[in-house]
């Protein structure tokens, strides 16, 4: 008569299977972890950029230049300013733009596990030129989040005006 139970073989090859099921789903199960770690470091980045962004909007002395500095221990920031020509090479030297057209953009750098991230917001600003007339210089921002050369979307509004203007990012100019 033949006795009912498993074999050794079989118990040692259930055994693999499950070992291996187990480990899978262990690292799934880190995966996720780590996956949420980084999505809560990204969140804080772009947090701390628009911030900054903010910050130097509010300054209405918009000035060329870069300058870096740190949130917390973990977190630095660094704020390039740029000023674009959008008008014709060929404008008479004495012409004076009502408005300076601003880029800027605004990086935020961090330590994750052995890696360095980055991330970054970029925006452009105009800010009125030197008034003719004795008054308030205002300044006009848009804002959005720059996914490739020249796109882009916000909205714009100058606080020393009614009202404000929607638009899409800007390309530069272009040549016909």
């Amino acid at each position: 008569m033949r006795q009912r139970g498993f074999t050794l073989i079989e118990v040692v090859v259930a055994m693999a299977i499950l070992g291996v099921g187990l480990i899978v789903i262990i690292e799934l199960f880190a995966g996720g972890l780590r996956l949420g770690r980084t999505s809560e470091e990204f969140s804080k980045a772009v947090t701390y950029a628009r911030l900054k962004l903010e910050e130097v909007s509010l300054n209405p002395l918009l000035q060329e230049g870069n300058e870096s500095g740190e949130f917390d221990r973990d977190y630095r920031w660094q704020v390039a300013v740029k000023k674009m020509d959008i008008l014709p090479v060929e404008r008479p030297p004495e012409f004076q733009p009502a408005v300076d057209f601003y880029r800027v953009k605004v990086d935020v750098l961090w330590k994750s596990g052995t890696r360095e991230r980055m991330t970054g917001i970029e925006t452009y600003m105009t800010v009125k030129g030197v008034p003719a007339v004795v008054g308030e210089a205002g300044t006009t921002t848009g804002t959005g989040a720059t996914t490739g050369p020249g796109t882009g979307t916000g909205t714009a509004a100058s606080p020393a005006s009614k009202g404000g203007v929607t638009g899409t990012g800007a390309k530069g100019p272009t040549q016909n």
